[in-house]
């Protein structure tokens, strides 16, 4: 019985320490991490577009068009290369931001209402309540993006 209760007690003390998960800390650095996204946008700066994405093959954007389909990082850092070239004075705002974080801190998905002002030559651009949303991955202290989607409203 003397032996049963040692094991017990070496057993009870060996046990891995699961890390406590501090959701509201993770929700900011996501928030952190999806200003970057705006920030970046804006400024068009590519070297930001690479500090939040995941950098492999299994990054996903999908556009407001039906072709605007970018599997990998690659494809995605092309597609923000080509539009950082063609448009300038990129206004763009968020609201009704929504974030859920898995228990475990490793995953996360997010939704928010984007409004999207650039011009394109001489012409000005606006796309008002575009839904954005996505879903990151925790890799090392740092949320990546790892997928994307845009879409406008349906004109009714």
């Amino acid at each position: 019985m003397i032996f049963t209760f040692f094991l017990l007690t070496l057993f009870a003390c060996n046990q891995e320490k699961v890390p406590v998960c501090d959701q509201a800390s993770e929700k900011e650095a996501i928030k952190l991490t999806l200003q970057k996204y705006i920030i970046a946008n804006e400024a068009r700066n590519i070297s930001m577009i690479g500090e939040i994405w995941a950098n492999d093959t299994s990054v996903l954007s999908l556009g407001t068009d039906r072709h605007d389909v970018f599997n990998g990082f690659d494809a995605v850092h092309k597609k923000f290369s080509e539009q950082f070239e063609r448009f300038e004075n990129t206004y763009i705002s968020s609201r009704d931001q929504q974030i859920y974080v898995h228990p475990g801190c490793q995953t996360a998905w997010f939704s928010e209402i984007l409004q999207y002002n650039y011009t394109h030559g001489d012409k000005a651009v606006e796309y008002t309540d575009l839904r954005f949303t996505g879903f990151l991955e925790k890799r090392g202290d740092k949320w990546m993006i790892l997928q994307t989607h845009l879409s406008a409203p349906a004109d009714r």
